[in-house]
């Protein structure tokens, strides 16, 4: 087995939806709505930055790239029973060859 072969292993694992990975409803900018698998990292509710007296609650999620292509501002993520889009103030927090980590604000 190689080093690659073995990451692929292991994303598998993480992204199982019985262990670490739960199902996204993801719409890309001008896109359609689809299922995808994510690991939801939910960080809370806080003042924005900047703006007194402005409350957000944020989330980060961690995509595969076979899943979402290029996440940019305007895309929607479903779960929880609410609706959630790509940060514009923080993007993409961390990136490599299989994985995006997306920073998230809730809208509703």
């Amino acid at each position: 087995m190689t080093f690659s072969s073995q990451l692929t292993t292991d994303l598998a694992v993480f992204f199982n939806t019985d262990e670490f990975a739960e199902t996204v409803i993801y719409t890309a900018t001008g896109g359609i709505a689809a299922s995808i698998t994510a690991i939801v990292t939910r960080e809370g509710e806080g003042q924005e930055p900047y703006v007194r007296g402005i409350f957000t609650a944020t989330a980060l999620v961690l995509v595969k790239k076979s899943e979402v292509a290029t996440p940019r501002h305007g895309d929607i993520y479903a779960f929880d029973s609410q609706t959630w889009e790509h940060d514009p103030g923080r993007g993409v927090v961390y990136e490599d060859a299989q994985l995006y980590e997306v920073a998230l604000r809730r809208v509703d």
